[in-house]
């Protein structure tokens, strides 16, 4: 029996599992190096209001999984409005029924509120694991343990989570070579508000992947923030290029397509996002191995979205005892 476990990583997988091993009475500590929870739900805060710029959104077909979400009905809110796709200089309008899905104020909102009752560590990096014969103990950057855990699972990225697991674990290597996909994503506050045709447009295009207004979901303010990603490819190809250079080119391209102008910035920040997406999807779910007390979990054990990472985080808690 798993009477204490810790869990590095407070995102939606991490969270998820955290709160479904605590409705088993298990004892869970979880650790995340970031300032907050949320991995990539996070949300920017600005003196004009959250900007969203990690998962935009989210939608429902899981039925287990829109059952979870309803528990947070206080929370989650639809996003409403005109989306488009845009190819070979097109837009087309999503004519599709399909409901698209964010907490109220910032997408970590929904984070946070699986995070009041969990004991979660933050700022603190996780560096290394060790086994005595009955107990994992884990090691921060700056050398303080924590130990004591009959079990230990990891929600990290593919390759941070290699980098932590011990050389005789069997799934190691499988994981190690797991591709993820970057991302950048680049915040605007304008000093003078545009207001572009459609709340979301997703780009087949050589630089852009998504653009939206941000003020246009729920409990955002009102002060014209605007969203710009880059598609996958440029962000491989441009990975390491000058960061001002990367942001005038999504600048450029989104002010070419919408046929504007910006003025000058009240907020402008750019942030990569190096493991966004799996570059191919699985069928894993999940990795576990009992005997050692170690497990590895995350959306991208599957497709990479929120949904994805719930039922992962889903699927191990079932095989945690």
């Amino acid at each position: 029996m798993s009477n204490k476990i810790a869990i590095i990583g407070a995102g939606i997988s991490g969270l998820t599992l955290a709160t479904k091993l605590q409705e088993k009475g298990v004892d869970v500590q979880v650790f995340d190096k970031g300032r907050g929870v949320g991995g990539r739900m996070s949300s920017r805060r600005t003196d004009w209001g959250y900007i969203d710029h990690g998962t935009q959104y989210f939608s429902l077909s899981n039925p287990q999984f829109e059952e979870f979400i309803s528990i947070y009905g206080d929370v989650m809110q639809p996003w409403q409005g005109k989306f488009a796709s845009w190819k070979q200089g097109n837009f087309q309008e999503d004519m599709s029924s399909k409901i698209r899905y964010v907490p109220h104020e910032a997408m970590n909102r929904l984070c946070k509120y699986l995070s009041n009752d969990t004991t979660v560590k933050l700022k603190t990096r996780i560096v290394s694991l060790s086994k005595n014969q009955n107990s994992w103990t884990l090691i921060d950057e700056k050398n303080h343990s924590y130990g004591d855990y009959d079990t230990v699972v990891i929600t990290a990225p593919p390759s941070q989570t290699a980098d932590l697991l011990p050389d005789d674990c069997v799934f190691k290597q499988e994981i190690s070579h797991i591709e993820m996909l970057p991302c950048f994503s680049l915040m605007l506050i304008p000093q003078e508000k545009v207001n572009l045709p459609f709340e979301g447009v997703q780009f087949d295009h050589p630089i852009l992947g998504w653009v939206s207004s941000n003020d246009t979901k729920p409990s955002r303010g009102d002060g014209g923030a605007i969203v710009i990603q880059s598609n996958f490819t440029y962000a491989t190809e441009h990975l390491e290029d000058d960061r001002d250079k990367i942001s005038q080119d999504l600048l450029t391209q989104t002010q070419a397509v919408f046929d504007l102008k910006f003025s000058s910035f009240h907020y402008q920040s750019l942030h990569l996002w190096r493991y966004a997406l799996p570059k191919k999807s699985r069928q894993q779910g999940y990795y576990y191995d009992e005997d050692m007390g170690l497990g590895v979990c995350g959306d991208w054990c599957l497709s990479g979205k929120v949904e994805g990472a719930f039922l992962s985080a889903s699927a191990i808690a079932l095989k945690i005892k």
